[in-house]
Parts: C-alpha cells; sequence; structure tokens
C-alpha cells in the first residue's frame, strides 16, 4: 500500500476544506460500491480505474462462467426443490449458454461438463442438509443487502454499498456463499475475509442479529472435493478494518483530481494480474504495446 501515501497526504488537506457533501465518489459520478469493486482496487487498481472510470467492460472467463452455472443448478435445489439430476442438468445448460460469450470452444466445454456436473452435486449433497435458505423478497435469486460505508468524518462521509447473498438460513442466523475453485482454502484469502465480514456486518445491521457466516467451496478436484471455512469475530474485525483502509484509499485517490484520465494515467500497469487476460484491447487503449 506504499503506492497511495503521497495520495493520503493529499487527501488528508482536501478534508480540511472542504464543507460540503461532495467526495471523490461523487465527483466521478460513482453512487455505490460493492465488495468485488474494492477488492479489484485492491488487486488491480489499474484494472479497477479503466472499468469504473473508463467505463469499459472487461471480458468473462471460464472461472466465471463456470461459477455462475454451478451455483445455478445449486438455487434450483435449495429454492426450487429440484432434484440432484435435474440441478446437474440446469447447470450443464447454464454452462453451455456461458460458452457462447466465450466463442462457444467446444473442447473445453466439453472438459467443464464433467466437472460442473461433479461440483453441482457436490454443494447441493453438503447444503441440502441445511434445509430451505429463505427467499429473497424481490424474487430474486440473492438476497440484496446494503450498509453505508464511512471513509471520513462529516458531511459526505459515507459511501452505499450494495452486495448479494448467495442463502440466508434465518432459522440458523445463517449466512453461506458458494464458491467454486480448483484450490482448496485452508485459510480466508483477503478478498473472501472482507466479503464475509462486510455481509456479516449488512445482515446485522438490517436485522438487529450477527450471523455466523460460512464459505462453502466446491472443488474441482475428485478427492475431497468440498472445503468449509467459518468466519470468527477475530477474522471479521480484521478484514473489515481492511476494507475501511481500502475504501479511504479510494475515496482519497478519486478526490485528487475529477479528471478520470488523468487518474488512470497516474496509476502504475501491471499487465500480469489475471484481470488483464483476454482484456488486450482495453490494455492497448491506454498503456499502448
Amino acid at each position: 500500500m506504499q503506492l497511495y501515501l503521497p495520495i493520503m497526504a493529499l487527501y488528508l488537506l482536501k478534508v480540511l476544506i472542504m464543507t460540503d457533501d461532495k467526495n471523490g465518489f461523487t465527483t466521478h459520478g460513482i453512487k455505490r460500491i460493492s465488495v468485488s469493486n474494492v477488492n479489484k482496487f485492491r488487486e488491480a487498481p489499474d484494472a479497477w480505474a479503466c472499468q469504473y472510470l473508463g467505463g469499459h467492460r472487461f471480458p468473462t472467463g471460464w472461472a466465471a462462467v463456470q461459477g455462475q452455472a454451478v451455483e445455478s443448478g445449486v438455487e434450483l435445489g435449495l429454492f426450487g426443490g429440484g432434484g440432484i439430476d435435474d440441478c446437474v442438468k440446469e447447470s450443464v445448460e447454464r454452462l453451455k449458454e456461458g460458452s457462447m460469450v466465450l466463442n462457444n470452444r467446444p473442447i473445453e466445454l466439453e472438459k467443464r461438463i464433467p466437472i460442473v456436473s461433479r461440483m453441482t452435486e457436490t454443494a447441493l449433497e453438503n447444503l441440502m442438509p441445511l434445509g430451505a435458505p429463505e427467499k429473497p423478497a424481490d424474487g430474486e435469486k440473492q438476497h440484496r443487502v446494503g450498509i453505508d460505508v464511512r471513509f471520513r468524518e462529516g458531511p459526505g462521509g459515507t459511501v452505499p454499498l450494495l452486495g448479494y447473498l448467495d442463502f440466508y438460513y434465518p432459522q440458523h442466523n445463517l449466512v453461506v456463499d458458494l464458491k467454486t475453485t480448483s484450490k482448496s482454502p485452508s485459510k480466508w484469502s483477503l478478498g473472501h475475509g472482507i466479503q464475509a465480514a462486510v455481509y456479516q456486518k449488512a445482515i446485522e445491521s438490517m436485522t438487529g442479529k450477527k450471523p455466523a457466516v460460512k464459505f462453502s467451496y466446491a472443488l474441482t478436484r475428485k478427492k475431497d472435493p468440498y472445503v468449509e471455512l467459518d468466519l470468527t469475530d477475530e477474522d471479521a474485525t480484521m478484514f473489515l478494518n481492511q476494507f475501511k483502509q481500502t475504501v479511504v484509499q479510494m475515496e482519497a485517490l478519486l478526490s485528487m483530481s475529477d479528471d478520470s484520465a488523468k487518474i488512470i494515467s497516474i496509476l502504475p500497469h501491471n499487465p500480469d494480474t489475471f484481470y488483464w487476460n483476454n482484456a488486450e484491447e482495453i490494455r492497448q487503449t491506454y498503456y499502448g504495446s
């Protein structure tokens, strides 16, 4: 985070003279943030700026398509009461639809069909014993949650955060988020830990009860294909602090200028992060060859 130390000095000076509700987010027309937005800023500020300030849509990869396909099948089983065979079929159909966005590569698709089928079945076998999760009130597949994130004191010192929960079990006071991955986690990653802690805080602010939070990982491997991580109070405190620090840094950067192109230009470019996979056209626009 050394990159942002000069930014923080300018930011503190700006706060001293700020008298209205204006802040870096409102200056750039950013009405709300999300956990994924904040995590992208933390991991790849150059890609974040090109997307949220430059207005570019980064291409979807196989990992995202695969995860969405599995979630669709699991949602059918948990919300709709579908049998496992029907849920697997749903996941495979969503995978095929998603592959069209990725130029319908048949060899890659055929390789992933049994993986998606296995992960869907594994997730359902482990989540169904919890009973039925609460259906979102608005008829959507996920629960929409929100919270105001304070990055400084005084007027204009908060930004709304909007997020979506996978599964909420009020009968267990439990939030479950389903992840699909090839790597088995032995501890919380910073990105997933922040997501878990923020969603816990949002539910607590909405219901008055702090829920337990569990991340369930359906793995691509055949042996031991399922792992769970439970958020502790110590974890939550640490991750919330990390999250708030990152939001402060975001707003400080945005406050430096109302010129989005200028902000993009001052951020160092790291083409090696996965965010730049298949995004060569965007990269060329700002960073050349």
